[in-house]
């Protein structure tokens, strides 16, 4: 594959800390392993699944504590009222859809990594609701780790399993997903990043974003409910270059909507999940490469 060839010699040619990337199109499979690293953490690419889950508890018709079935515009505050300490006044009108496209209201980027090493993960909630809120909800999109967190949590306190063994039951075993890991913080799964898999099944994930749900045949996410997630909900015009291979449009739930129907997740470190449906192709790439858009360098003149 052509493809194939002109990434290689792309990433040699600038230097790119590359460690896998596999093409599918149109059924036909091909990979470059430069670095055979046997569980990589993909990063915010695993916030796709957070987003899958809550597709498939609402086609399962999830019946949330307070007794209602949870829905996009089921409000969240009431779960975190009982959590914390105090809650921003602007978290009253939070609802699921709210989370799932980063439009709290919060200005900056919340919950990376690197902030939460050095603090009690027992208070992350108690920590990260203090900050102001500059926006109001549902209005600007910022994004964010915050929300898949308070997602993760939202999903443990009302329905009693932790987000990470549903996404296990319902998705990874249909993918044939067995050797992973998922980081916590405190009793919740992380979310939005501390997922670590083997390059084959990163792979697998973005099969689903590109076949709508559906892999080797098998239904494990609604059609309907891929096409909301790869549909813009939000725009995000501070996050959009022109000037980038891949444009960032607008946002789905934690999918980026950009030029020509492609859309993609990336993660830090460069991690991508790129579905071009128009091409009927998928291609994922796990980097070890703190500028990101070096490795989306080694894909210009490829797509």
């Amino acid at each position: 594959m052509e493809f194939i060839k002109s990434f290689i010699k792309n990433v040699k040619r600038l230097g790119v800390n590359v460690d896998s990337i596999v093409v599918e199109q149109n059924g036909k499979v091909e990979e470059k392993v430069f670095n055979d690293i046997k569980l990589h953490e993909i990063r915010s690419c695993g916030k796709v699944l957070i987003a899958m889950a809550y597709g498939i508890a609402m086609d399962d018709k999830m019946i949330c504590k307070r007794g209602g079935q949870l829905g996009l515009n089921e409000r969240v505050y009431p779960t975190f009222e009982s959590l914390v300490a105090s809650l921003p006044e602007e978290a009253k009108n939070w609802t699921v859809k709210t989370l799932l496209t980063h439009s709290t209201g919060y200005e900056k980027m919340m919950l990376k990594a690197s902030q939460v090493e050095s603090l009690d993960k027992l208070k992350l909630l108690d920590i990260f609701f203090e900050t102001p809120i500059k926006f109001e909800t549902n209005t600007h999109f910022t994004y964010n780790n915050f929300e898949p967190y308070l997602l993760s949590v939202f999903f443990k306190e009302n329905f009693d399993v932790d987000i990470s063994d549903f996404i296990f039951e319902r998705i990874f075993k249909p993918l044939e997903i067995k050797n992973y890991i998922w980081k916590k913080y405190g009793k919740y799964c992380a979310a939005a990043t501390g997922l670590y898999l083997n390059y084959k099944d990163f792979h697998k994930i973005g099969k689903l974003l590109l076949d709508f749900g559906k892999y080797n045949g098998r239904r494990v996410v609604s059609e309907s409910w891929i096409k909301e997630m790869t549909k813009p909900q939000i725009a995000c015009p501070d996050y959009y270059k022109p000037e980038r291979l891949l444009p960032k449009l607008g946002a789905g739930y934690f999918t980026w909507i950009s030029r020509d129907e492609i859309v993609f997740r990336d993660g830090a470190d460069g991690q991508f999940l790129i579905c071009d449906y128009k091409k009927n192709r998928l291609i994922s790439i796990l980097s070890t490469q703190k500028e990101m858009s070096s490795v989306m360098e080694c894909l210009k003149g490829v797509i």
